[in-house]
């Protein structure tokens, strides 16, 4: 499913420039590979309602939603070629579980979700002020960063005014000089 996610990916890439990655290992490892280090938080277990806020070219979206069938996933962003075109790489994997909703996050109306993942999507405070009515009591916020000690001291005191807990920081590199990542994991209480 993932080579199939990758030649499908690369096709609509050429098509509408969803992202600069444009070869498979490239793909593979940045997209596909950065997406699933997700999975090692432990939260996403069966019949949560995942929110993606700025799915953008569909990542972590669509390999979260391939590899946790029993999970419901929901994209949303601004751009309208990229939730269609997301959507429709869905669709031909027969992903079941995904859309993605072409709205802005401040007016997203729907369903609050028990995981709202972000990758590489804005500077935390604007993100957590748009995104927190989208999120259930004692749900989390699942993020996505470059590792910056300054980003990390925001997120604390951004934890005491939004009155939140981080749970998990999990620090990673993709590859050999990759920088450094990590994936901070907020409680909100």
């Amino acid at each position: 499913m993932r080579e199939q996610l990758i030649q499908l990916f690369l096709a609509m890439n050429q098509k509408l420039n969803l992202s600069a990655i444009r070869d498979e290992e490239g793909v593979r490892v940045k997209h596909i590979q950065d997406s699933l280090m997700l999975l090692e938080t432990g939260l996403f277990t069966a019949w949560k309602l995942v929110i993606d806020v700025g799915t953008g070219g569909g990542f972590p979206l669509m390999p979260l939603a391939l590899s946790c069938p029993e999970l419901k996933f929901l994209g949303i962003d601004s751009v309208r070629k990229k939730t269609l075109a997301v959507n429709e790489i869905l669709a031909q994997l027969g992903a079941k579980n995904a859309q993605v909703l072409w709205t802005r996050i401040e007016d997203y109306q729907g369903e609050k979700a028990d995981l709202l993942t972000a990758r590489a999507v804005a500077y935390s405070d604007k993100l957590l002020k748009r995104s927190y009515p989208l999120l259930k009591k004692w749900g989390a916020f699942v993020l996505m960063k470059q590792e910056i000690a300054e980003e990390r001291e925001l997120l604390l005191q951004l934890c005491k005014k939004y009155n939140l807990h981080l749970e998990q920081e999990r620090k990673y590199q993709l590859f050999e000089g990759d920088i450094q990542r990590v994936i901070y994991v907020l409680r909100k209480k």
